[in-house]
């Protein structure tokens, strides 16, 4: 990655790829057919598409990289190849079944153990948010920064909608702030955008939702960490975080703290 003709080209077919694929998304919006994994679990025949669409893509032009993604089954290549690519075709199928513009395309390159290069894409608004480690992070080719609110109340947060009821035991949380959005990665990034101060999940989450918006957190001056406060590690056996805090770092101890102390 620290070739600059290598992760020139791999910038090159990564925002290739995404791109097209935001294509697939908007093109199949009204013919979509859903199926479910498990009873909260919806996939549709757009998010396999997707899928097989940047497998064949991304394998073609990096045929030595590895590669699980939310629809594949995991063929252990993730723990033979140096690089390998973490992919979510739709975080927030929900969103995108209820044509709801939030829901994102989420591809991240992960050596070994931690992103190196991140993508999320929201084909709605045609937000293409980037980073490449150690070279910052990009939302359509402008620069961008996480807030630097240190005040945890009057701060605007990101939560889903099926996790409202869960912050109402939460004396900490001013809820008049609360943003409720689907997708994962595209309210991590929004935080790297500086459009809202902070992203939380209560609820499990696997590396693709989150590794390639970690990154673009991590480079525009955030921090992700679970609810206890600890570090995500990517590419573990489960590939799986019980919960998300993302935000600047000042608010994250804030927040962690208070989150603990609630549980109390």
């Amino acid at each position: 990655m620290s070739e600059p003709f290598l992760s020139s080209f791999l910038e090159d077919i990564s925002k290739k790829a995404i791109l097209e694929a935001g294509q697939i998304a908007i093109s199949l919006k009204d013919s979509v057919t859903v199926r479910y994994k498990s009873e909260n679990q919806p996939v549709t025949n757009v998010d396999v598409k997707i899928d097989n669409f940047l497998k064949s893509f991304l394998k073609k032009n990096t045929p030595t990289y590895g590669w699980i993604s939310e629809e594949s089954n995991d063929d252990g290549s993730r723990f033979s190849s140096e690089f390998f690519w973490c992919v979510d075709p739709i975080d927030g199928t929900r969103s995108y079944i209820n044509k709801k513009p939030e829901y994102t395309i989420s591809l991240a390159l992960i050596k070994k153990n931690e992103p190196v290069m991140g993508l999320v894409y929201n084909p709605e608004t045609k937000e293409l948010f980037f980073a490449e480690k150690n070279k910052g992070a990009f939302c359509n080719e402008q620069k961008i920064k996480v807030n630097q609110n240190k005040d945890l109340y009057t701060s605007t947060y990101g939560i889903s909608s099926s996790e409202i009821k869960k912050i109402k035991k939460y004396k900490c949380f001013n809820q008049d702030n609360t943003i409720k959005m689907g997708s994962i990665a595209y309210k991590i990034a929004l935080v790297a955008k500086g459009t809202m101060d902070i992203a939380i999940s209560f609820t499990k989450k696997n590396d693709w939702d989150i590794a390639a918006a970690d990154l673009i957190l991590r480079e525009a001056g955030g921090i992700l960490k679970n609810i206890t406060g600890n570090k995500t590690i990517y590419n573990s056996d489960q590939m799986q975080v019980d919960s998300v805090l993302a935000s600047n770092g000042v608010l994250i101890e804030k927040l962690s703290t208070e989150l603990n102390e609630c549980k109390k």
